[in-house]
Order: structure tokens, then sequence, then C-alpha cells
């Protein structure tokens, strides 16, 4: 008898626990601009609604999983915040290196055109400058590295 009590007694237990999530009513409608609707109270009288039959979750599993949703939700939130704006420091610094290759690229194109055709110039002083062949070659090569560094 006391088995057949216990048993008893968690069937009527689970069948309340069950019972628990409650049915609920949703409607849905098209508006005026020919959007669906989706609503727990049904829309005016001249439009036409349908009714959808949902179950409702149960109070202890809403109140667990909406706090844990919540957090999460959070946290993906502010995950998706920092990852745009560390996208947005990226394009910045990126569009900035950009600038500055096309920079280095142009002085790197008129130094190699500078030690192809001039053999002497003059300095800020005015005074006539020269170099040898060797060291001009030596800087006709560093310009054509540059020029392949910068502008490809």
């Amino acid at each position: 008898m006391p088995r057949t009590a216990l048993t008893l007694a968690s069937l009527l237990l689970s069948f309340f626990i069950l019972s628990s999530s409650q049915a609920t009513s949703t409607y849905k409608w098209v508006n005026s601009a020919g959007n669906v609707v989706y609503s727990q109270h049904p829309p005016a009288e001249s439009i036409k609604y349908e009714k959808i039959q949902t179950i409702a979750p149960s109070r202890s599993s809403s109140k667990s999983s909406s706090s844990g949703s919540s957090v999460s939700a959070r946290e993906s939130i502010m995950k998706d915040k920092a990852a745009r704006e560390e996208n947005e420091v990226v394009r910045q610094e990126m569009s900035k290196n950009e600038a500055e290759r096309v920079e280095n690229c142009k002085k790197a194109r008129e130094r190699l055109r500078f030690y192809q055709v001039q053999r002497r110039w003059k300095d800020k002083d005015g005074n006539i400058q020269s170099l040898e062949d060797d060291e001009r070659m030596v800087k006709l090569d560093e310009s054509k590295q540059d020029v392949r560094d910068f502008c490809n």
C-alpha cells in the first residue's frame, strides 16, 4: 500500500508540474503596411486575424533561463560592440597605413628617378654634391628596393 501511495503521489506531482505550463493565445494578422503582426491581444474588430495556441514556459524554468539568457544576451551585445569598435579602429589604422604607403611609394619613385638621372646636385647651401659611381649604384639599388616594398 505505501508503494502505491508513493507512486500515485509522484504521478500527481508530475501532472501538476506539467499542467503549470499553461496554454496562451497569440494572435496573428497583417497590418495596413503589409507587415505580419503577432500579439497577445486581438486586433481591432475590422481586421481579420488568426488565433495561434502556444505553450508558455513554466515559471521556474522561465526565471532561470531568462536570467541566464539576459546575461548571455548582454555579453553577446558587449562582444558585438567591442568587435565593431575594434573593426572601426582597424579600418582607421589600415586607412592611415595605406596613405603612408602611397606617400612612401611616391617618395621612393622620386628618389629612384633622381639617382637614375642626376649625377650632381646642389645641396641646401648651394654647394654642388656628387656621388661616386659605386655609391650611386648602391643608392639606385636601395631606391629600387624601396619602390618594390612600397609600390607593390
